[in-house]
């Protein structure tokens, strides 16, 4: 992993700084820091701890997962350009869910909880706009999942009966422990 300075116009072309003013990128990215990794290399490990918030710069990244009782990962998805990961162990202190690699060589803004907690504790904007812009990132996903789930359990004579029924226990378990 090796550090960089951060293009200041880059964060405008990033999704979840879409709406930052000048001021705001700015103060982000004197916050941040830009880090590269080389193929293969583990950005983030599942059941490991920490509190950064990344987004892709270049390249691209994949997010794998060993379940419980295997020894064989599972991708669950590849990240590009203006994608973010770790938010969910960002802001709320829980063990990373899935690990993360790059897939080639790819160049990653890092965001500390802590440089975000002093952001927050002098009461900048940015801030603000950093939660709220994860916040509809992770309902995007959830929406996302939703309309897999749907997809998944059919709605006709196409579906097999017994898939459909697991995928709507799947679904219902999912939510009632979100308490929606």
């Amino acid at each position: 992993m090796n550090q960089h300075a951060l293009p200041l116009g880059m964060l405008h072309e990033i999704p979840l700084f879409g709406n930052f003013t000048d001021e705001e990128c700015d103060q982000i990215a004197n916050m941040a820091t830009v880090e590269t990794y080389r193929p293969g290399q583990v950005v983030l490990r599942q059941g490991t701890t920490s509190r950064n918030l990344w987004i892709v710069l270049e390249g691209a990244c994949e997010v794998v997962r060993v379940p419980e009782g295997n020894h064989r990962e599972v991708m669950l998805a590849t990240l590009d350009k203006g994608q973010n990961f770790g938010e969910m162990s960002f802001f709320h202190e829980a063990p990373h869910s899935a690990s993360v690699r790059a897939k080639g060589d790819v160049k990653l803004l890092r965001i500390t909880r802590a440089g975000y907690d002093r952001m927050a504790g002098e009461n900048c904007p940015a801030a603000y706009k950093l939660a709220f812009n994860t916040v509809e990132s992770l309902a995007d996903r959830v929406r996302r999942l939703n309309d897999m789930v749907v997809q998944l359990t059919g709605t006709g004579a196409a579906a097999p009966p017994t898939r459909s029924k697991e995928w709507e226990n799947f679904r219902a378990n999912l939510m009632k422990e979100w308490n929606l």
